[in-house]
C-alpha cells in the first residue's frame, strides 16, 4: 500500500516500483528464519559438537545476498520494462483502481517521453478548488476543460 500511494502521488507506473520491491522480499539469505529449511537445520545443528550459530548463516549469507541483489535489480529492470511495460507513462488501470484523487483525462502531451492522448491527473482532495488537478510534471490543469476517461 505505501509503495503504491507513492507511484500514485508521483504519477509513476506502479509497475516500477512494486516489481523491484516484490522481489527484493524473497533476498533474504542472512538469517536462519529466512526459510523453513534453515530454521530445520540450526534446531539440529544442537546436536552437534559444534552447532550452527547465527553468524554461521550470516556470512554465508553475505555473499549470496550482495550478488542476487545486483542480478535481481538489473533482471527486475529489464524483465520488468519487457514482460510488462513498466517504464510506461502512469496507466489508466492504476488510476482507475486507486483512490478518488485521480482522474484520467483526454489531455494530449507528451509523458516520460511517449506521446499520449490521455493523461492521469491527480487532485488535491484538501484544497479549496477541486477543479485544478496536477499533472506528472508538476502542470497545474483545469479539469472542466478536458473530457474525462473511463
Amino acid at each position: 500500500p505505501v509503495i503504491s500511494s507513492a507511484a500514485l502521488q508521483a504519477l509513476v507506473n506502479p509497475l516500477l516500483l512494486l516489481l523491484p520491491a516484490t522481489i527484493a522480499s524473497s533476498f533474504a539469505f542472512l538469517l536462519p528464519t529466512a526459510a523453513p529449511s534453515n530454521v530445520v537445520v540450526l534446531a539440529k545443528s544442537q546436536d552437534l559438537s559444534r552447532p550452527i550459530r547465527f553468524r554461521d548463516f550470516f556470512w554465508n549469507g553475505l555473499p549470496l545476498t550482495l550478488g542476487v541483489i545486483v542480478v535481481g535489480a538489473l533482471l527486475t529492470d529489464v524483465m520488468g520494462a519487457l514482460v510488462f511495460d513498466s517504464h510506461s507513462p502512469f496507466p489508466q488501470w492504476a488510476c482507475s483502481a486507486s483512490a478518488a484523487s485521480c482522474v484520467f483525462l483526454e489531455a494530449p502531451g507528451v509523458v516520460q517521453g511517449r506521446h499520449v492522448d490521455a493523461q492521469a491527473c491527480i487532485v488535491d482532495l484538501g484544497s479549496t478548488d477541486t477543479t485544478m488537478c496536477r499533472l506528472w510534471n508538476g502542470t497545474m490543469l483545469d479539469m472542466t476543460l478536458f473530457q474525462r476517461v473511463y
